[in-house]
């Protein structure tokens, strides 16, 4: 802080409750505390209340409680609030809530520029999330016009829609949504990284939702590699998709050589299924949409696999 003192609040994602002289503090955990200080209560008492912070108050039961309560992020440092009259204030609380510089957070989604290659099932859901969490820099990628059979999964377009190029729809959908924002439509099948390469920005992101050509992951990495944008992909399968993870410009030559070395060892890449289902498509998409924001913002998220369930359980 200013003033050289350490300052908390609150936390959005957390509230509180008194019984006597226990302590319940709620959020993702609960922490208990029994025969809890008077000072404590009234701490946070105040604390709910002051959007500046205000110091930890002291006492050696007082410290223990209150390093609890930071481990946990059940308190966290003051945040920008200036965001509160804006579309993203519950992020901004989320973002807080999460430990991290919550304005400064929402500031580097706005100047973040993302490239989405395929604007279908899987790429019209990764961009509602993040044109939802405020990233201003957009171009649109896609050769195809919406057909009546993409209606089932494809979210941003309408019957009246039908025949228009995708790209169009979908950047229409954006400025309605986000007005600040000025995504670039370009109308292209890409079927190599020198097509694909001008799209890309140094340091940007590229979602790779398309799933044609087959060798499309490949040019897309050599296209990052060149350009030094980070990417992520993601499809469906009946049972089971795929998504991600992020892969950053120092890993596209491993990711290249994990591709040559499954081609090799399985042939092929089959040609993608036909059949579509729209929920499975809106969970791969939003689970690729959360890592790339999470990814935009620095944020690690540890996941043991990057399969994702679409159906648990087999049919009877």
């Amino acid at each position: 802080m200013a003033d050289g003192v350490d300052r908390y609040v609150l936390s959005p994602a957390a509230t509180w409750s008194r019984d006597g002289d226990e302590l319940r503090v709620f959020s993702d955990e609960v922490l208990l505390v029994r025969r809890c200080p008077e000072a404590m209560f009234q701490w946070l008492a105040a604390v709910a209340d002051e959007p500046a912070g205000l110091p930890a108050p002291s006492g050696s039961r007082v410290d223990a409680i209150v390093r609890a309560l930071r481990q946990l992020r059940l308190v966290v440092a003051p945040f920008d609030r200036s965001w509160h009259s804006s579309a993203w204030r519950n992020q901004v609380e989320y973002f807080a809530a999460l430990g991290l510089d919550a304005g400064a957070a929402q500031d580097r989604l706005r100047a973040a520029h993302v490239t989405v290659l395929g604007v279908g099932g899987i790429g019209g859901a990764v961009l509602a999330e993040i044109v939802g969490a405020g990233v201003g820099g957009l171009t649109l990628v896609d050769g195809d016009r919406v057909a009546l059979e993409n209606l089932n999964r494809q979210y941003l377009y309408r019957r009246c829609d039908v025949g228009r190029p995708k790209v169009d729809v979908a950047g229409e959908w954006v400025r309605e949504r986000l007005p600040e924002a000025e995504p670039t439509a370009v109308m292209e099948t890409i079927t190599t990284s020198e097509a694909l390469v001008p799209y890309l920005r140094e340091d940007g992101f590229l979602v790779v939702a398309a799933d044609r050509p087959a060798s499309l992951p490949e040019l897309c990495a050599q296209a990052c590699l060149e350009r030094g944008a980070s990417m992520i992909t993601g499809g469906c399968g009946l049972r089971v998709g795929s998504s991600g993870p992020l892969i950053r410009p120092a890993d596209v030559p491993a990711f290249i050589a994990s591709r040559q070395e499954a081609k090799a060892t399985a042939g092929a890449a089959a040609t993608p299924m036909a059949a579509s289902f729209g929920p499975v498509n809106t969970l791969v998409g939003a689970t690729m949409g959360r890592d790339l924001i999470f990814g935009i913002l620095g944020v690690s998220v540890p996941t043991t696999s990057h399969r994702v369930e679409l159906l648990g359980t087999a049919l009877t």
